[in-house]
């Protein structure tokens, strides 16, 4: 995602995955598809941040 490669890596990915639905499709509930790129991501996501407490002695 940060490099611009990310829809290129989910295309192989569905390459890759349907090459093995191809060889073993018993091995599938259903057709596998790659997930969604992500508009955002995160390492430490703002919304989730909380201010720690402030201490009073």
């Amino acid at each position: 995602m940060h490099f611009g490669t990310a829809e290129e890596v989910r295309d192989q990915r569905a390459v890759t995955l349907a090459q093995a639905y191809a060889r073993h499709p018993e091995r599938f509930g259903q057709r596998p598809r790659p997930p969604r790129i992500p508009q955002q991501a995160w390492i430490n996501d703002p919304a989730k941040h909380r201010e720690p407490a402030s201490q009073t002695s």
